[in-house]
């Protein structure tokens, strides 16, 4: 398929750059009167709404490894050199792929770990929040109790108090005379 797959890429873009366009001269005129061809995409906003391009987005990081594996598998003048060097590149990424794979699975279980112990300490945290409220509304309910009990022996002991001056100046009269 590709007559140059045996050049390195870096090679391919070196070579398209010192190719010579078709045009060599080319007026003001021309480019003024440059025409655009309608591609009949739909624009970049309606692609970032839409699902399916979203996925294929998401597939963009194998390319490379795709385009690997077709020029691989295409019957095309390679030596057998070139296709083993090429097998043994992809078995190398893969297997790259397949360390960096595990090394992303066992940080992800460490983070599982780690968010389970954080939810467990914001239960505990939560439980003993709750406790310490119910403790602080008992205890305000006990302070109004005990200063409602104080203040209604403070009006006994001012009634009393009262009742025993009352009682003493009654007292104070009606024996005065006769200490006369």
């Amino acid at each position: 398929m590709n007559p140059n797959a045996g050049q390195s890429a870096v090679d391919r873009l070196i070579a398209l750059a010192q190719q010579k366009p078709a045009r060599a001269s080319t007026t003001s005129e021309e480019l003024t009167e440059l025409e655009t061809v309608p591609l009949g995409l739909p624009s970049p906003r309606e692609l970032e709404h839409n699902p399916m391009w979203k996925a294929l987005l998401q597939l963009r990081v194998f390319l490379p490894y795709v385009a690997r594996l077709l020029e691989m598998s295409s019957p095309s003048q390679q030596s057998g050199a070139l296709t083993t060097e090429l097998r043994s590149e992809v078995r190398q990424s893969v297997g790259a792929l397949e360390s960096s794979h595990r090394d992303l699975r066992l940080a992800v279980q460490d983070q599982t770990v780690e968010i389970k112990r954080i939810e467990e300490t914001a239960i505990r945290t939560r439980e003993a929040t709750e406790r310490n409220a119910l403790e602080v509304t008992e205890l305000a309910e006990d302070v109004r109790s005990m200063r409602s009990l104080v203040k209604t022996a403070l009006v006994i002991l001012v009634l009393l108090f009262l009742s025993l001056i009352g009682t003493a100046i009654f007292l104070l009269v009606k024996f005065r005379p006769l200490a006369h």
